[in-house]
Formats: structure tokens, sequence, C-alpha cells
């Protein structure tokens, strides 16, 4: 079952809530807002998704995701976002602030999920890839462990001096 929370950013609360009642079935956590303000009170960073309307409120979700992007705790937290706007430049222009993926309304709550689920696949798969390019220059054999990149050696946990050679 998923852990992951999901934040829903718009001002349709109808769609607010049949977009929660799926994601909560899926086994997500999920929040919703019905404006930028609104979600720029909620602990940003805790969320593993954000599903963000482009055209309400007084603060522009453009500027919320630019906002989101330059914040160290949400930058590489995914954006998806959802809207009317379906003009090819709307979606560039989406897309080049660092949104994950662009659904134009009306859409299907199925095909949101089926995308978001897309999208977590492709942030886990990168964890995954970070942490195996950071491990892969330590070799482990039972309790002795050798880094090769920072040429040191444990044993036990234990640090062990090397010479040059």
């Amino acid at each position: 079952m998923a852990t992951e929370r999901i934040l829903i950013v718009d001002d349709e609360e109808t769609l607010c809530e049949v977009l929660k009642l799926n994601l909560e079935n899926e086994g997500y956590e999920v929040d919703t807002a019905f404006s930028a303000e609104q979600a720029l009170t909620y602990p940003l960073g805790s969320y593993s998704l954000i599903l963000l309307d482009i055209m309400m409120g007084e603060i522009s979700e453009i500027r919320m995701a630019r906002m989101l992007k330059a914040d160290i705790d949400t930058a590489e937290t995914p954006i998806i976002f959802c809207t009317a706007r379906d003009t090819e430049d709307d979606m560039v222009m989406g897309l080049n602030l660092g949104a994950d993926d662009y659904i134009v309304k009306p859409f299907s709550p199925n095909a949101v999920m089926a995308r978001l689920r897309a999208v977590l696949r492709r942030m886990s798969r990168a964890d995954r890839e970070k942490i195996s390019e950071k491990n892969e220059n330590i070799l482990k054999v039972g309790n002795l462990e050798i880094n090769l990149e920072e040429y040191t050696l444990h044993i036990g946990g234990q640090r062990i001096a090397l010479t040059k050679k």
C-alpha cells in the first residue's frame, strides 16, 4: 500500500474531493487546498507530489511552482499541473517551470491516477539510482568495507589507517 502524501491545490472543491477520494482509495494520504495561499500554510516539504491547478487565486500557481522549485525543501517534489489551459505554449511553459506532467481539464480521475503513479515511479527509480551511485564506490565483503573514492578501509565499523601504497 502506498505511503506517499499528496497535496491537491485547486479552487474546484468538487474536483478536489473526487481526486482525494480516488487517491485515498489507493492508499495515499491526501490534503487539499483551494488556493495557493492556503497551500503555502501547509508543510510543503512533507508531500511526495503536488497536483496544482494553474488558474486561480491571488498568487498564481505559476508563481507557486517557481517558489516550490526554488525552495530546498520542495525543489525535488514532483508537480503535476492540472489545468484548463490547453495550448501547446501553456504546456511547454508549465513543463519548463519544472512540472513533471501537465494534464488538461476535463480529465478522467483514472487518467490522473495513472499519470500520478507514473511520476511517483520515476521519482522512486531516480532515488534508487542516487543511492546506487553513492554506493558503487564502496566494496563490502563480510565486515570489510573499502571506499574506492575516499581510499578508506573499515573492518567491523573501525577505520583502519592505510599507507599511501
